[in-house]
């Protein structure tokens, strides 16, 4: 359940949006991209009111990789479904797997790769389809830690080489400032926007920068109303189990 949720976000950034499970996060992607529609208020796409199917990429939390079709050919289904004959569309996709650190791997099948390459895989089939606006639903959320650090600082290598709008939903905190231009941090339900704050660290950026005084200041910014939220989860369940 979401309310009163004023998002911008301008071409060419990166927007993260943090907060607590359950307070509304997928539910606003899934409006931003067709999936839903609102009870009320406006989604503004490139000037042009109301959200529909297929105006933007959209990566969710699991990589739904097909186990029967190789690596190479998960990447093109979504322009199979647009029409594009099968030779044109492999030849497209062929010329960015080593970008995507999959060359070598095109042939393989999702079983023998690794979660990192299948999440790259996975971004790859949305990027293909070639949607200035990206949405992405915790795509390194099942990862373990190392590789989630590589896929961060490989996201934002490939970012700023290809120049999309991306909307990130994320838990970590790091994560959110690592990548961001701005972040949203959104209250438990009913979700609101009750902290914008501006990531006003210099590009380009690498992982290193996590233990800089200016990203921990940012951090504490963003920690403390969280942790307040958090709090507030915790004493209303403990509060609704002593009634019951």
């Amino acid at each position: 359940m979401l309310s009163g949720v004023d998002l911008t976000v301008k071409e060419g950034e990166f927007v993260s949006i943090i907060g607590p499970s359950g307070c509304g996060k997928s539910t606003l992607l899934n409006i931003i991209a067709g999936l839903d529609q609102p009870d009320s208020g406006l989604v503004e796409l490139s000037g042009n009111a109301g959200a529909k199917l297929g105006q933007t990429g959209y990566m969710q939390q699991k990589d739904l990789l097909l186990p029967w079709r190789s690596v190479l050919d998960n990447t093109i289904l979504g322009l199979e479904l647009r029409g594009v004959p099968r030779k044109q569309a492999r030849e497209q996709a062929m010329e960015f797997t080593e970008a995507f650190g999959l060359k070598g791997f095109e042939h393989q099948y999702p079983y023998a790769l690794s979660g990192g390459m299948r999440q790259r895989a996975s971004f790859l089939r949305t990027m293909l389809m070639g949607q200035d606006v990206v949405l992405l639903d915790e795509p390194f959320g099942a990862l373990d830690a190392l590789t989630r650090v590589q896929m961060q600082e490989w996201l934002l290598q490939l970012w700023e080489s290809l120049n999309k709008t991306i909307v990130l939903i994320t838990h970590d905190v790091d994560e959110a400032l690592l990548l961001s231009d701005r972040v949203y941090l959104l209250s438990a339900r009913p979700g609101r926007a009750t902290l914008v704050l501006d990531v006003e660290l210099p590009r380009p950026r690498n992982y290193y920068m996590v233990t800089s005084p200016e990203f921990s200041a940012l951090k504490a910014r963003l920690m403390e109303p969280l942790r307040s939220q958090i709090q507030s989860i915790k004493s209303a369940g403990q509060s609704a189990g002593q009634t019951d």
